[in-house]
């Protein structure tokens, strides 16, 4: 965090860099070709969500990814005026031939919205405004469409980014270690989306081409029969030679890596630095609003939930007398469960936490079965739709593939169960198998299939079972997954003479700054504290969610239906939120908040958790009469005082001291 933070600090600081950058990233998307290349959505989307957290200014973020977006197909546009079709030969058109007629049938197909609609559509928006400037179409036209698509391509990549950042600041006061976390996650998913465009898609097919050339010119020169049909199977121009010698070094590729890391971890009595690295940096970055999202995405990544994704695509096939191809997927998922279970009791490695025995998982952690499985399945779909798709309908289900896999693998590496060489191993292990079975379909094809029916069959039983799973088993797997949390313990006498001060007398946000007061120490049983507050007239409010943020959204909601925003204190959420309505002209409640310490007071069996009082009041707020938000400030001090009179106990350390008092609930 002390590395990537001083980075965000300083955009924040110094937008005009970051202006800069979002210019130049809008710009180069709209180039012919080069567009290609240049991973835009991840930077304007996580632009988007700087400006939802209020780091960068959005009417600057907008402009800048506008005016970018429309001076770069301008650009391309008079390339294609002033070159017409000689264009076509010039560097780097000349080496994307077929892509190039793929632009000039889709503009042929949809005429002048060609502009517009291309933008969305990838591949072809790479080529489409120089395409229809070597056709001809006039320079007013295209400035009108080129200005009106170009405003609605920047707002659908920078608005959904803004959402997510205020959606993150409604749970849990957006900064320091969720921004990170935030980023991190951004700019890992859109660069592996992209990579896997790229290779999924075919724009290497030139460099491959090649190298099929000469291998295949090598084979047939060698005075061999095997050697010369080798030789024919290699030529560029068998139609599949391309497609499986790539998969057959996407194979090398995984069976090396995973050779390695089997190595690697059986020759090391202990978990490597890297490995100790990883776990601590992300063991800083956790925040209970993340807590929450990676126990969920670290659920849909367990075997029965993706044995039923494996399973509807069998059934598919079988529908679709796919027999062959079904039989292989259950071979394949047999294969990957033999071997990340008799690796794990043979290698035997601790996880680098010790899991509860509600959380149901192996005490050994090498290879991560949880990214084994997860890269088995999303693997064995994307190439099984992949392989009845075209050229860009592959590549957006293999990068939407991996960016899953990644996110079930980093959710394991997040929650502090595995360590990083366990996660690697266990995606290597099982892009073996996918890719074995991916070579194994392109050179015995099986039957034509749908492949939209496949994809839509499949994911709908795996969110059905991630939604049966989350419900019967979420809470358990929350308290499972928990960050540890150590407790110090200290006598009554130690603790009102001066160890009560080490507490933080303000809430302790995510970035470290301070923030609303805290007015008393309880000393005692949450239930105990929970019964006095409820004949006080609060009402005890359930854990926040997602889905009840939602009343946020509705200006006209009833204010005793909006939930209190749910605050953090030091990254963990209040354990018991009550609320009591104010009597006044204007809709006001009091917000009584209570956090969990890390902190005892007592002896033995005999010790009491250590929990802080927070006391705001919050007012019904309504914003641009588009969604509401409660405005909070501290409670009026006649309010905070009538609350603290009615808590039972000894009042070990009186009011006045700055912290309010500390009260040791009685016996």
């Amino acid at each position: 965090m002390d590395h990537i933070q001083p980075y965000l600090d300083y955009f924040s600081a110094n937008p005009g860099w970051a202006i800069v950058i979002i210019f130049l990233i809008a710009f180069g998307e709209a180039l012919l070709i080069i567009g290609l290349f240049v991973p835009s959505t991840v930077v304007l989307v996580g632009a988007g969500t700087l400006v939802g957290t209020g780091h960068l200014d959005f009417w600057q973020v907008f402009l800048a990814t506008a005016i970018g977006a429309i001076l770069g197909d301008q650009v391309s546009y008079w390339a294609g005026r002033m070159f017409g079709d000689r264009l076509k030969g010039y560097w780097p058109l000349n080496r994307y031939p077929a892509l190039v007629a793929k632009g000039e049938d889709f503009v042929r197909s949809h005429g002048g919205k060609s502009i517009a609609v291309g933008r969305f559509v990838p591949g072809v928006k790479a080529v489409v405004p120089g395409i229809v400037g070597m056709l001809g179409m006039s320079q007013p036209f295209f400035i009108f469409v080129n200005f009106t698509s170009g405003v609605f391509w920047a707002a659908a990549h920078v608005f959904p980014g803004i959402l997510i950042g205020q959606g993150l600041a409604l749970a849990g006061e957006f900064s320091g270690r969720l921004t990170i976390l935030l980023v991190i996650l951004l700019v890992v998913l859109g660069v592996l989306g992209w990579v896997i465009r790229l290779l999924s898609a075919g724009l290497f097919t030139p460099w491959i081409r090649r190298a099929l050339a000469g291998l295949s010119g090598l084979a047939k020169a060698q005075n061999s029969r095997p050697f010369y049909r080798l030789g024919r199977k290699l030529s560029p121009d068998h139609p599949k030679a391309a497609r499986i010698v790539a998969m057959a070094l996407l194979m090398v590729v995984a069976s090396a890596s995973a050779l390695y890391l089997i190595i690697r971890v059986g020759t090391l009595d202990a978990a490597s630095n890297l490995d100790q690295s990883v776990h601590g940096l992300l063991a800083e970055l956790r925040n209970a609003p993340a807590d929450v999202l990676m126990t969920r995405i670290s659920m849909s990544g367990e075997t029965p939930v993706l044995l039923a994704l494996c399973a509807a695509m069998a059934v598919w096939l079988l529908a679709h007398r796919a027999w062959r191809t079904a039989l292989a997927i259950g071979l394949a998922v047999i294969a990957e469960q033999l071997i990340v279970n008799l690796m794990k009791l043979g290698f035997g490695r601790a996880r680098p936490v010790e899991l509860p025995p509600q959380a149901f998982e192996s005490p050994y952690s090498f290879p991560s079965g949880h990214a084994a499985m997860a890269m088995l399945a999303f693997g064995l779909l994307a190439v099984v739709a992949g392989h009845a798709m075209g050229r860009w309908s592959k590549a957006l289900v293999y990068s939407l593939a991996g960016m899953i896999v990644f996110l079930i693998a980093f959710s394991r590496l997040y929650l502090g169960v595995h360590w990083l060489g366990d996660v690697l191993a266990g995606v290597a292990i099982s892009a073996v198998i996918a890719t074995l079975f991916g070579v194994a379909l392109e050179a015995w094809p099986a039957r034509r299939i749908r492949p939209l029916g496949l994809i839509g069959m499949s994911l709908v039983a795996w969110l059905a079972a991630v939604t049966i799973n989350i419900e019967m088993n979420g809470d358990i797997r929350e308290t499972a997954y928990a960050r540890p949390v150590a407790t110090q313990t200290y006598d009554v006498s130690s603790w009102s003479k001066s160890a009560w001060q080490t507490i933080p007398a303000r809430r302790v946000d995510l970035s470290g700054k301070s923030g609303d007061p805290f007015v008393a120490q309880w000393i005692g049983p949450l239930e105990a504290l929970e019964k006095t507050l409820t004949e006080q007239g609060f009402a005890v409010q359930p854990p926040w969610s997602w889905s009840a943020a939602l009343a946020y959204s509705d200006p006209h909601a009833p204010f005793d239906s909006v939930p209190p925003r749910p605050l953090l204190h030091e990254g963990l959420r209040a354990k018991l939120t009550a609320v009591r309505k104010r009597p006044g002209p204007v809709e006001q409640r009091l917000i009584v908040r209570v956090f969990k310490t890390g902190n005892a007071v007592g002896a033995g069996s005999t010790a009491q958790p250590v929990w802080v009082v927070s006391v705001l009041q919050e007012e019904n707020a309504p914003r641009f009469k588009l969604f509401t938000l409660p405005r909070s400030e501290p409670a009026a001090a006649d309010d905070t005082a009538t609350l603290l009179a009615g808590l039972p106990g000894s009042v070990l350390v009186p009011a006045g001291n700055g912290a309010g008092p500390v009260i040791l609930a009685a016996p």
